[in-house]
């Protein structure tokens, strides 16, 4: 063990600093590793041993190694240590150092932090004022007068029995045939592809992904020391040429894909798309997760069909998020458990946070067996699609010609693809000196992102507020 503590004398901690000493740690040890002084499947030293050296608390080593491990730097195995993980692809902090916006998208306003009339076209979090206050109150009393103390009780790991029960049947209503012994709740979609990452992958597994995607799951599949493979979408879904000539070559242990109203795109996948790409992971033996995270926002006639409505032989983990539609700050989604993995996942949930909050599960149990989940959707549903069409008739009225976008089936937003001549974040910058934050499209690639996408949402603006932000973005294109 003195050997390895060796390379560790030119750390230097000042407690003098503002910055912890956990991020310095961090910092230091990030450098060596992107130095190439330490190089992979390196042993790191235990915790203890390092933070007696260093004369520090051992939690300091350990926060310091979780930040290393969820920023893909190292991975850790079980009864065995830490370990310096391959640098094979970028990390977030790379991304980050080559002009990304952070991975946090949901509040950029604080960039114009104190400034008045500041139109945020970044997030695509419910608007507060959408949210029937009253009814909450009222559901919220009627639990209480019910339940009394053990309203806030912890629940079974897995989830409240009655909710299990209820999903199953809201889940029947969408083909998906399933029980309440497969359905566990978590704290938001977030937490669920944390775990299963955590549950399914080992350090150096391969998992493919839309390009673009979500960056909370790139995250999570980093963290697990996971080698992310970036596959194209087209119109119709998931490039399926693309896809099966990977799936060839690479053998992944599990695809994550968004094929309702995908985030960023809004590319909704044909029935066609859906069944194929169910074929090859069923003949290269992988298995799906699939992120259902805002097709409750389907202004069309027809919901969409999930994709787990198409899968008979029980390999998609199906996520259904809740906190976009429902209270976002309430953290409440589920997901559906195949057989073979139900007990992995309870177990890394249980060690994740033991249980989801047992009066949010309550109070949309509530919602659910008393019709208010859908006048809730309904209501909101209306609203959105008001300002859904309004977004695309200002789109089309305003934005330059060779600015390409997608007219999606739902959601929050539009994805821009701008042409040649412009830059997403020469745009960006010039919108947020108009007062209006754009999303930058850059996070959501795995790597190379090519600096020509931004999104635009309407989630907390009025129409005029949608209108003026896409008339300033008109002038800025146009100049």
């Amino acid at each position: 063990m003195k050997d390895k503590l060796i390379e560790f004398v030119s750390i230097q901690l000042d407690k003098d600093l503002k910055e912890p000493l956990y991020v310095q740690l961090y910092e230091q040890i990030k450098l060596m590793i992107k130095q190439h002084l330490l190089s992979p499947g390196y042993k790191l030293p235990a915790v203890r041993s390092l933070a007696q050296n260093l004369q520090v608390n051992p939690s300091t080593v350990v926060n310091a190694y979780k930040e290393l491990e969820k920023n893909g730097f190292i991975f850790s195995k079980r009864g065995s240590g830490s370990y310096v993980a391959e640098q094979v692809i970028n990390t977030i902090d790379e991304l980050e150092e080559n002009n990304h916006i952070p991975i946090d998208l949901t509040d950029d306003l604080k960039i114009l932090q104190g400034q008045k009339n500041v139109i945020n076209m970044s997030t695509i979090s419910l608007n507060p004022d959408m949210i029937s206050i009253e009814t909450f109150k009222q559901v919220v009393n009627k639990i209480l007068e019910r339940d009394k103390g053990y309203a806030f009780t912890y629940q079974d790991s897995q989830g409240y029995l009655s909710l299990r029960q209820s999903i199953t049947q809201e889940l029947a209503k969408k083909r998906i045939n399933t029980t309440p012994e497969y359905i566990q709740i978590i704290s938001g979609a977030q937490q669920g592809i944390d775990i299963v990452a955590r549950a399914i992958l080992k350090h150096g597994d391969i998992v493919f992904v839309e390009n673009p995607t979500y960056p909370g799951a790139i995250a999570a599949f980093r963290s697990c020391g996971a080698k992310i493979i970036d596959i194209k979408l087209t119109k119709e879904g998931i490039d399926l040429v693309d896809l099966e000539n990977k799936l060839r070559k690479f053998r992944p242990k599990l695809i994550y894909v968004m094929p309702n109203i995908q985030n960023p795109t809004g590319i909704s996948y044909t029935k066609a798309n859906c069944r194929r790409l169910m074929g090859l992971a069923r003949f290269y033996n992988a298995y799906i997760l699939e992120d259902d995270y805002i097709s409750g926002l389907c202004y069309q006639e027809k919901s969409p069909i999930p994709l787990k409505a198409y899968d008979t032989d029980d390999r998609v983990i199906y996520i259904r998020s809740l906190s976009k539609i429902f209270m976002p700050g309430l953290r409440l989604a589920y997901l559906i458990m195949p057989q073979v993995l139900a007990q992995t996942l309870l177990n890394v949930k249980h060690i994740s946070d033991i249980a989801t909050s047992g009066l949010t599960q309550r109070v949309f149990d509530y919602y659910l067996r008393e019709g208010l989940w859908q006048e809730h959707l309904n209501s909101i549903r209306s609203v959105y699609k008001t300002q859904f069409e309004f977004a695309l008739r200002m789109a089309k009225k305003y934005l330059p010609k060779d600015i390409d976008y997608l007219k999606p089936q739902g959601g929050l937003s539009l994805w821009l693809n701008l042409p040649d001549r412009l830059n997403a974040s020469e745009i960006i910058e010039k919108a947020r000196n108009e007062g209006v934050i754009i999303c930058d499209g850059a996070p959501f690639f795995v790597r190379n992102a090519p600096n020509k996408q931004i999104r635009l949402s309407f989630a907390t603006l009025s129409l005029a507020e949608i209108n003026t932000g896409i008339k300033i973005i008109q002038n800025i294109t146009k100049s």
